[in-house]
């Protein structure tokens, strides 16, 4: 009577192979949460030069600041969501006045701490010849302007 199924060896062989496998693909995905909030978080600096910086600096030059958005910040609420991956609503209170070229640490409206690495995204204000602009830095090197 013969008996089917696997061997001790094959089995070994089959646990030898699924460890190489896991030891070559756990170091590819070790990370990738933290690639994906670094991500959004560039996306959202880019929406904020793209649409809702220039939306605020318009509704700014029609109003009495100037082009000024500094006191817009409710405003800016209202035009995108804030993240989760941010530690308080951006506040663009803080916008830098005529800080060019820009600096890491400049105008800090918001942080987030993604991993060990904390993430700030700068304003430099508008005025009347043009647009806020909005940049990422991690402390150290301006990442997106």
């Amino acid at each position: 009577m013969k008996r089917a199924g696997f061997t001790m060896i094959e089995l070994i062989f089959v646990i030898v192979i699924l460890g190489i496998l896991a030891a070559v693909a756990l170091p590819k995905f070790i990370g990738v949460a933290d690639q994906a909030h670094e991500g959004k978080l560039k996306s959202y600096v880019g929406t904020l030069n793209r649409t809702v910086g220039p939306a605020l600096w318009s509704e700014s030059i029609s109003g009495t600041t100037n082009g000024s958005v500094t006191t817009l910040s409710s405003a800016l609420l209202l035009q995108i969501d804030s993240l989760s991956e941010l530690t308080a609503d951006p506040d663009l209170s803080k916008c830098a006045a005529n800080a060019t070229p820009i600096a890491a640490n400049t105008g800090t409206i918001a942080s987030a701490t993604v991993g060990a690495t904390t993430y700030n995204i700068g304003c430099i204000d508008g005025g009347l010849t043009g647009a806020p602009s909005f940049f990422l830095d991690d402390g150290e090197n301006v990442i997106l302007q």
